[in-house]
């Protein structure tokens, strides 16, 4: 059988096709003449620049920018431009999924539209509702069109509704394309834009429902015809970046809440730990006091080296109340969640030394069984405080109840079947129900007669923002078990001092 006649094509105009066609992965470059084969045609290049399209290299798309004026009855895509739009919606959408700011994601997607349309410069403006103008807050530029007087000039700038491109587009809503900018007579920026070679721009507003919370714009070196679809498509995309940001805003304000919540439950929790606390301040005070007179005594009988003696006590003293003062308010002060490497049993430590008067004065007696060379773990130490704090706090109050039998309290750290962390209290109070197993974390639910029902429930959300989980299990024998795991970065407690 024979076979069927190549189809010989030369390359020139910009396209973008699925690089793997051609069977490169990102960042070939070939430099020609070179001849490509794929399904019975052969393209025929000068330059061949195989890259990856997106965001810092996390998409799973590849490009290739290639040339053609020939052959139009090849088998390269028949609507090039149209996949190429495809392709960067589907690229915006990926990252608006996988980024955690606003602020991460809009970088991003000014990079992505540039590379995968084959614009030069992009831009974006966000509307400041005090000021009633528009602001430009990020700017992106391929590396070889670097434009340092337009950057200085839109950066410095504000826009009012209807004034200049960024204005118009807030004003009306919807999407604006410039063929070539020397000819638009309401474009502010012209004489910069000339000097700076950039001839065709298009710009999208940023939408919630009615309401515009930005522009972005971009620009091109070349003058380029409006394109219907390119507009239909980012009057899409700027509704996706609403909505993204509508919902970022949502999490924010859910996280403040929840913050909020946090403190006022850590600050309830020291409120209940007073009647222990201050006798264990009120201890070193009057040791103070005690050493004081002392010296004075010391002094006056010319005895130089017991006074000596009494204020190294005065200040061993003085420091020791500090600490707890110190505990106390870095526990119960409010501030904004702060994530670093720590050594949990670190933590551990520092809660049992805050809550030890409370123990003691409860009669219970603490075990503890940390694992050594545990992995750091990235987390808030306040919030792993209020967890660990909040559970022990749990098991000494379940106890105090018990007329009769030992109280024992089990403070356990190991690692889980992930090489995650696991922490577990174990106490010998009188336990748990089934019924009370199902309903314990959630808010509100509380066995206490005085409880608000939160703590458990807070415990909960602040392990799972953490990428854990806590549950609670009974013993066959008596009490109940409380464990929450999370993961880490694998860094071992030897690897940093």
């Amino acid at each position: 059988m024979a076979s069927r006649p190549q189809r010989l094509c030369t390359l020139k105009i910009i396209i973008f096709l699925d690089a793997t066609i051609f069977g490169f992965a990102g960042g070939t470059v070939i430099a020609g003449p070179n001849e490509i084969s794929k399904e019975n045609t052969r393209w025929n290049l000068s330059t061949v620049i195989v890259s990856r399209c997106g965001y810092g290299g996390n998409s799973s798309v590849n490009f290739c920018y290639l040339r053609q004026d020939a052959c139009p009855e090849t088998d390269l895509r028949k609507q090039p431009e149209s996949e190429a739009i495809k392709d960067m919606q589907h690229i915006v959408t990926q990252i608006l999924a996988e980024a955690a700011t606003v602020a991460e994601a809009t970088p991003k997607i000014l990079r992505a539209l540039g590379e995968c349309l084959g614009w030069d410069v992009g831009a974006l403006w966000r509307v400041d509702r005090e000021g009633g103008v528009l602001r430009c807050v990020e700017i992106w530029h391929k590396p070889s069109k670097e434009v340092p007087e337009f950057e200085s000039a839109s950066r410095e700038r504000t826009f009012l509704a209807g004034v200049g491109l960024p204005g118009k587009v807030w004003l009306s809503r919807k999407p604006r394309y410039i063929s070539d900018l020397v000819r638009e007579a309401n474009f502010h920026r012209t004489p910069v834009a000339a000097r700076e070679r950039l001839h065709a721009a298009f710009a999208f507003p940023i939408l919630l429902g009615g309401e515009v919370l930005g522009v972005i714009e971009f620009f091109s070196r070349e003058i380029r015809q409006s394109d219907q679809e390119l507009l239909a498509t980012l009057a899409t995309i700027g509704s996706q970046i609403g909505q993204f940001i509508e919902r970022k805003r949502a999490e924010e304000a859910r996280l403040r809440a929840q913050s909020e919540l946090a403190h006022v439950t850590r600050v309830a929790t020291v409120g209940e730990m007073t009647a222990s606390i201050a006798p264990e301040i009120n201890q070193p005070l009057s040791a103070i006091v005690n050493n004081a007179n002392a010296c004075l005594r010391w002094l006056t009988a010319d005895n130089i080296e017991e006074a000596r003696q009494s204020v190294e006590r005065i200040r061993a003293d003085a420091r020791r109340a500090g600490e707890i003062i110190n505990r106390i308010r870095s526990f119960a002060k409010k501030a904004s969640p702060q994530k670093d490497w720590m050594d949990i049993n670190h933590t551990v430590r520092d809660v049992i030394a805050l809550a030890r008067s409370e123990v003691a004065r409860n009669r219970v007696a603490l075990e503890t069984q940390l694992s050594d060379d545990l992995p750091l773990v990235f987390a808030d130490r306040i919030q792993l405080q209020q967890v660990i704090l909040n559970l022990i706090m749990n098991a000494v109050e379940a106890m105090s109840e018990m007329s009769g039998g030992p109280r024992q309290l089990l403070i356990r750290t190991d690692t889980d079947e992930s090489r995650g962390i696991l922490v577990a209290v174990h106490d010998s109070g009188p336990g748990l129900k089934s019924e009370e197993l199902l309903r314990l974390f959630t808010p509100f639910y509380t066995t206490k007669p005085q409880g608000m029902g939160m703590g458990l429930a807070i415990c909960r959300s602040i392990i799972e923002a953490h990428g854990g989980r806590l549950w609670a299990t009974e013993t066959k024998e008596r009490g109940a078990t409380f464990r929450f795991t999370f993961s880490t970065g694998g860094e071992t407690g030897a690897a940093v001092e």
